[in-house]
């Protein structure tokens, strides 16, 4: 009997560690795996001016947009996937998140097939989720001051808990002052972040699926 009660106490723990905690699905593997083989952790780099399609350097004497590759990292992403978002030559790399942000809210972004996820507190959940199933999610931050740089990351599909979700958000693959294949919202936008959850990071969902 103490064996039984124990079993059953055991498969409710387990039961109720599976429903809060985000699997990837099939199709979110197949994603991972895709983001996985644009090597970002090594193309992109700050610092150097680039090809944003390739990510590989390509103006060694540049003196002007060679900071950070975030938006040129994403519009290769999407290009290689048949998904629009605004790239070159529709925009220089100079501001391209922060123009990427507009275009995504003006209406564009719905022409082309991206839906803004409800800002509600379920947010980060509903993020991770729809990249785990296999769409394509970016999280993108419009910096107040036109003249700075804004920020943009997609969304990494991943085993998350709630716990984490509610802690860190969603994880991310980015291109930035540093680039990686796997850091959580928190840690990847901290330079944009004045609260937690964060009302300034907006997320979009494209609704083509790997």
């Amino acid at each position: 009997m103490k064996y039984f009660f124990f079993s059953v106490c055991l498969f409710i723990i387990s039961t109720a560690h599976c429903q809060s905690t985000l699997k990837i699905q099939p199709g979110g593997q197949k994603l991972k795996d895709f983001y996985l083989s644009l090597n970002v952790e090594n193309l992109w780099l700050a610092q150097h001016h680039v090809n944003w399609e390739t990510g590989e350097p390509d103006e060694p004497e540049a003196e002007h947009g060679n900071k950070t590759h975030c938006s040129a990292f994403i519009a290769s992403a999407c290009k290689r996937l048949n998904i629009y978002i605004l790239r070159p030559p529709q925009h220089e790399q100079i501001l391209l998140a922060n123009a990427q942000f507009v275009w995504l809210n003006n209406g564009s972004g719905d022409k082309s097939g991206w839906t803004k996820l409800d800002d509600n507190a379920d947010i980060y959940n509903k993020a991770q989720q729809l990249a785990n199933q296999g769409k394509v999610v970016v999280a993108i931050y419009k910096n107040t001051d036109s003249s700075k740089p804004g920020h943009a990351a997609l969304v990494m599909p991943a085993n998350r808990s709630a716990t984490q979700l509610a802690a860190e958000g969603p994880q991310l693959i980015m291109a930035g002052t540093h680039n990686y294949n796997y850091i959580a919202l928190k840690k990847g936008f901290r330079n944009h972040i004045t609260a937690w959850p964060s009302p300034e990071i907006a997320f979009f969902v494209h609704d083509v699926m790997l």
